[in-house]
């Protein structure tokens, strides 16, 4: 701590952190650490092994420090990760933080999220919803989308969010493509999925929402949890399994059907820890959508997998409103999309009721104009970190942009590629180049234990178009280049922006 200047506590995170991973071994008894496990299986392999005999496909071999044995196998309890194990020391933690459009707040604790997404299980399993299932949820952020969302997975189902600005023609084309077994949905949401819905389909909606008939069989949401009994028993997943179901948001059309699979897990829990640096104390408030990738990802599955609180602001956005959230409940941790952090500069961080305590800014989606990270690093005083990624990835790419560091506001590179990702640059034959060449950006697959899409569903056109050079490489859609301290250099788009939400 000394030598490198860091707090206590800070010293002790890492620490957890390399004890977690396997790194590192801590003795209570004596309270010193010693290498751990994984290190010495390492040491062990190195020493019974030739100097020569160390090949890539060797090390290929060797388990990966990011393949985290929670995420593996053929049972992988999925809402005891992100529900059940918290509650020894978190049941009346609130999972969730809800503020209304009105400034009015709310929270719902990991214990009432577990009981009430138990009861909600059992219901959707008496209407025969089971394992594999498709459940589309249409809700606007707040409880009911939480324990919605916790409820089918307890089921061993898929959860798909639909976006609330899509058109009818849209909302019906993915419950049609994606063959959805229930609805849980507000009144103007459902209204949408009417073309779909037929007189045997379950449709769950949210009281108070009163509709013209429908043809479905529509049962109240809250009454329908009140009256059951708690699911004993939660399903288990395979790591190969799919929890979350989505489709490009750029297109009417069902385009991308992307199923994510439990083994995503393991990106998700990196990013938050690593990619956002979330910490135990931090305030957490991701602004964005639950509809798209990156609210899904980092907003919802995130939060719950380490145990955090998700903050949920409902309504229109509006800068005002945003500037209020902050101030009132201490923000220390912002993630934004980069339409919603433009607009910032139209209102005063100075006008908030009370100084405002952010730590870090994280922006994700696109690259960010230098005017915009020089007010976000000289208004606001932190931390900008500016971030790109893809729906089928998540987050890959990273450069931070530091007040205290004047060197990194100048930066021309769009960031380094994070931990448990190998990103090459490719020429048209799918040969790999060597440093400052131009060419197409890829992910090496068996270099990149995080990476986790194999294919679209019903789409072996696209999926093709993404393995063109075979299953070895990942092809982003971007070209740019790499140089020799590893920063990548994004020039332009050969198909798909550096978004998660781009077509």
């Amino acid at each position: 701590m000394a030598h490198t200047g860091l707090s206590k506590p800070t010293t002790h995170r890492l620490a957890a952190t390399l004890v977690h991973e396997g790194l590192l071994a801590y003795d209570p008894a004596s309270r010193l650490y010693t290498l751990g496990a994984f290190c010495l299986s390492l040491g062990r392999r190195a020493s019974a092994m030739p100097a020569e005999a160390a090949t890539e496909s060797d090390a290929a071999s060797v388990p990966s420090l990011y393949q985290r044995p929670e995420y593996r196998g053929d049972a992988i309890p999925l809402a005891h990760l992100l529900c059940d194990r918290h509650l020894p020391g978190k049941r009346s933690h609130p999972a969730m933080i809800h503020e209304s459009v009105s400034g009015q707040t709310s929270e719902l604790s990991f214990g009432r999220l577990a009981d009430y997404s138990s009861r909600f299980a059992r219901v959707l399993a008496t209407i025969g919803i089971r394992k594999g299932d498709c459940v589309a949820v249409m809700l606007p952020k707040g409880v009911e989308l939480i324990i919605a969302a916790l409820a089918i997975w307890r089921v061993g189902a898929v959860y798909m969010p639909l976006f609330s600005t899509y058109s009818a023609s849209a909302v019906n084309a993915r419950l049609e493509s994606s063959d959805v077994k229930a609805i849980v949905a507000n009144r103007v949401l459902v209204e949408r999925a009417r073309k779909y819905i037929k007189p045997s389909t379950p449709v769950f909606l949210v009281e108070g929402d009163h509709i013209n008939r429908i043809e479905g069989r529509v049962t109240q949401f809250w009454s329908s949890i009140y009256e059951a009994e708690p699911l004993a028993e939660a399903a288990t997943y395979a790591a190969d399994d799919p929890f979350l179901m989505t489709y490009s948001t750029k297109t009417v059309e069902p385009r991308y059907g992307l199923f994510t699979p439990v083994r995503a897990l393991a990106a998700i829990e990196q990013y938050m820890r690593l990619g956002l640096d979330v910490r135990d104390e931090d305030v957490f408030w991701n602004m964005t959508d639950q509809g798209w990738e990156y609210g899904i990802f980092y907003g919802l599955v995130g939060p719950l997998l380490i145990g955090t609180s998700i903050l949920f602001c409902d309504g229109p956005y509006d800068v005002s409103q945003g500037y209020r959230v902050l101030s009132k409940f201490r923000v220390t941790n912002l993630t934004a999309a980069p339409s919603q952090i433009k607009a910032w500069r139209r209102g005063d961080p100075s006008a908030a009721s009370h100084q405002l305590a952010l730590r870090v800014v994280t922006v994700g989606g696109e690259p960010l104009p230098r005017d915009i990270i020089a007010w976000v690093t000289q208004k606001l005083g932190v931390p900008l970190i500016n971030q790109y990624g893809h729906r089928e990835a998540g987050m890959i790419i990273g450069m931070k942009h530091d007040p205290h560091d004047p060197r990194s506001l100048n930066r021309v590179s769009v960031g380094r590629v994070a931990p448990g990702f190998s990103l090459v640059v490719l020429d048209d034959k799918g040969a790999e180049l060597g440093v400052g060449a131009e060419g197409i950006l890829a992910i090496h697959v068996r270099r990149s234990p995080l990476f986790w899409f194999r294919a679209y569903s019903k789409d072996e056109v696209a999926t093709k178009a993404r393995f063109r050079f075979g299953s070895a490489y990942y092809i982003i859609g971007d070209t740019g280049h790499m140089d020799a301290d590893g920063c990548v250099h994004y020039s332009g788009q050969a198909s798909h922006a550096i978004s998660m939400h781009t077509d």
